[in-house]
Parts: C-alpha cells; sequence; structure tokens
C-alpha cells in the first residue's frame, strides 16, 4: 500500500515555504492508512525511538515492555548490568511472552523471560535456558537459541532503539542539542517520578505539533500555562535536521523577581547544571521524530508517543526530578500538587487534540496558515520532507 504521490508532493511543497508564508498540512497527513503505514516504515522502523529512562531499571532483572509499531519490546538490565532491547516474540512458536491486554505489567523485575505457552525460559541477555521435553528434537541446541537483540543506546538517560539496526549514531546525530541546549539538565542523572499512559483518539503528529508549539496557550492553556509562560515573547531555535526546540520566557514580573533574589522559587531543587539565566524560561524539545522534552529548571517532563492506527496513538506521559528532592520534607504533597498541575494541562491537551484529530474528517477542513509562534511545526514539516526524500 502506497502513499498518494499528490499528498507527499503536498507535504514537500508546505515544507519548501518560507516560514512567513506556512502552512498546515492536508488532512489525509493525519488520516490516510497508507500514509500511515509509510510512516511506520520509514520513520518508526529506521530512525531512534525513545523507550525509556534508566531510573526506570536500576536493578538487575528491572524491564520496560514496549510495542512500537507491532514490535512487542522489552528493555532491561542484565546481571551484567548492561541494559538490552530485546524483542518479546518466543523462537519456538513465535508467541509474544508478555502480551498486551493479559496482565502483563509495562514494568516491574523479572529473574527469567517465561513463555506461558509452552515454558520455554530465556535469561536476562536472552539466551534460551530452559526448553522441556524437547529431548527428541533431532540436533536441537539450546545454546543456539536467543531472542533477538534490537540495536540500542543510551542518550541523556534514555534508552533508544534502532530496528533496523541501520540508523547513523544517536550521539552523533543529537550532539548539538546536547551540547548546545538539553545537557545542562543532566538527565541521565535524573528520576522519574510519575509516569502515566493514555490511549489517545488521535494521529501521533497532532499530538508532537501541540506539544512543540506554544501558539495555543493563549486558548488552550489560559488559566495554567499562559499566566506565567505567555505565548507572546517565545521564540524558536533555528531550524536543525535533528531537533527542534522552543524557548518560553517566563512573564516579566516573575523574570525580575528571579533576579532580584538571586535564585528561583520552585516546587523541587534546581537541577545543578543550571544558571540563574536559566532559571528565566521553559525550553521544550523535539529530538525527531517523536522524543518530546518539556523542560523547566526543576523538572523535566518526557513523552513517548508512537503510532498505533492512522488516527490513534499510545502516549506515555513522565516528569523528571532530581534524586535528591526526595529529602524535602514536604516531598509527598509538593510531588501530588505537581502531579495534578501536569495532568490539568496535559488535559486541556487531550482535548484540543482530540477535537483537531475530529475536524480533520470534516469538509470544511482546509490548509490554514500558521503563526510564527507555530514555527516548530513548520520545521517538522521539513523533517517528513526530508523522510520523504530519503526513501524515493
Amino acid at each position: 500500500m502506497n502513499p498518494d504521490p499528490e499528498l507527499l508532493e503536498n507535504i514537500r511543497a508546505a515544507a519548501d515555504l518560507p516560514r512567513e508564508r506556512s502552512c498546515t498540512l492536508p488532512a489525509a497527513a493525519y488520516t490516510d492508512p497508507a500514509f500511515h503505514a509509510f510512516e511506520n516504515t520509514e520513520i518508526f522502523h529506521k530512525e531512534w525511538i525513545s523507550l525509556c529512562h534508566v531510573s526506570q531499571l536500576q536493578k538487575p532483572g528491572d524491564f520496560v515492555r514496549v510495542d512500537l509499531c507491532d514490535e512487542p519490546l522489552i528493555v532491561l538490565r542484565g546481571k551484567d548490568d548492561v541494559i538490552r532491547v530485546l524483542s518479546r516474540t518466543c523462537r519456538h512458536r513465535g508467541m509474544d511472552v508478555m502480551p498486551s491486554g493479559f496482565g502483563h505489567p509495562d514494568e516491574g523485575n523479572k529473574r527469567v523471560i517465561l513463555c506461558p505457552y509452552h515454558m520455554w525460559s530465556y535469561d536476562l541477555t536472552g539466551r534460551l535456558v530452559g526448553a522441556p521435553e524437547m529431548q527428541q528434537a533431532e540436533d536441537f541446541d539450546r545454546s543456539e537459541v536467543c531472542l533477538h537483540e534490537f540495536r540500542s543506546e543510551i542518550w541523556e538517560g534514555f534508552v533508544f532503539v534502532d530496528l533496523s539496526g541501520k540508523a547513523p549514531p544517536l550521539a552523533g546525530k543529537l550532539a548539538e542539542l546536547r551540547e548546545k541546549l538539553i545537557g545542562k539538565w543532566h538527565m541521565a542523572g535524573a528520576e522519574i517520578v510519575w509516569s502515566a499512559h493514555w490511549d489517545c483518539p488521535f494521529n501521533w503528529k497532532i499530538l508532537v505539533e501541540n506539544f512543540m508549539e506554544c501558539y495555543h496557550h493563549l486558548g488552550a492553556h489560559r488559566k495554567t500555562l499562559e499566566p506565567f509562560l505567555p505565548a507572546k515573547g517565545c521564540w524558536t531555535e533555528p531550524y536543525n535536521e535533528n531537533f527542534s526546540a522552543m524557548h518560553l520566557p517566563l512573564k516579566e514580573v516573575m523574570q525580575n523577581e528571579i533576579r532580584n533574589a538571586g535564585q528561583a522559587d520552585t516546587a523541587f531543587p534546581v537541577f545543578p547544571g543550571l544558571s540563574l539565566e536559566d532559571c528565566l524560561e521553559w525550553s521544550i524539545y523535539l529530538a525527531y521524530p517523536n522524543c518530546l522534552f518539556f523542560n523547566a529548571p526543576d523538572r523535566a517532563y518526557w513523552y513517548r508517543i508512537l503510532p498505533t492506527g492512522p488516527e490513534t496513538s499510545s502516549l506515555t506521559t513522565t516528569m523528571l526530578i532530581r534524586p535528591d528532592a526526595k529529602t524535602m520534607p514536604d516531598y509527598e504533597a509538593v510531588l501530588q500538587r505537581e502531579i495534578q498541575a501536569g495532568i490539568a494541562f496535559h488535559l486541556e491537551d487531550m482535548e484540543m487534540c482530540t477535537a483537531t484529530q475530529h475536524g480533520m474528517k470534516s469538509a470544511g477542513y482546509a490548509q490554514g496558515r500558521l503563526s510564527h509562534l507555530e514555527e516548530t511545526i513548520w520545521q517538522l514539516q521539513k523533517y517528513l520532507a526530508a523522510v520523504i526524500h530519503r526513501s524515493a
């Protein structure tokens, strides 16, 4: 099933426009099954995709279970302290050893990986260690059997996978993002303290576009984010083929208070790599295609958005803080307050994204013009156009 050539040309045409004349994409980019299949093949099976954070894998046997575009994965730390991304597909009859919807947790700890179908078992490296009643299978050697291991890298504390095994090294691809912008948070030493999963009735790009622009603070977040992160004054880093970044300065009176006090009044301790100037703004980052960060001086939100269909996606939202924040005397109360605040603005985004997807099926939809506060959407279009060019 090949995508409509006209749709591909429309995406390329939008990406070629100057930012001052930029516009939205055709509705089919968010609804067409053929384009969804194209993205699965050309993006999610060929690019580096973030799966989890190392703080979720602290002990040998700790695992995170992920389904990436019909590829069942398990990320786990072995007894040798190495983090691996393994297939969950048993090498016997192909069963997913931890199938969705049958009570298997998304996170936990395992001593062995056990297939419940015929009780084949694998150690934490994926090597087969048990296969009952196979003694009559001629020349069967269990030492030759192992779960498939996918190529992976750890970047800033996050585990990424490359299903193709052919993507350029991740560290080089995101070196500029780390060195110039996001590296000062030192997120490898942070810890996920909140995580939530959402089954979403909208295309993955709807969420990415919404996440990466501050224009909607004026409407969607007029009572939550706009009062302290006003849309006016936000600005975007120049286009980079590997990432997109936007700066969200605090309202001026708050900036002056921080400067006068010589420190920021934050809920949690400020990340140690940040200066006073860094505390005057929040920032949002997209490492293409879908690794999303929303960073404040004292926390970072990381989103994992994965397509599950042309008009559906699976979203995991998390919050990371400095581990020593747990020593605060009122830590639990502060954490619950900040979690509820995060959920509040997230639910506002969910409403907007759901309604936007609904509008994509309307006869009244037409491509619209973009504000300068939506420059990151135009940059995403350039990324998509590059993928189309690469696939030709």
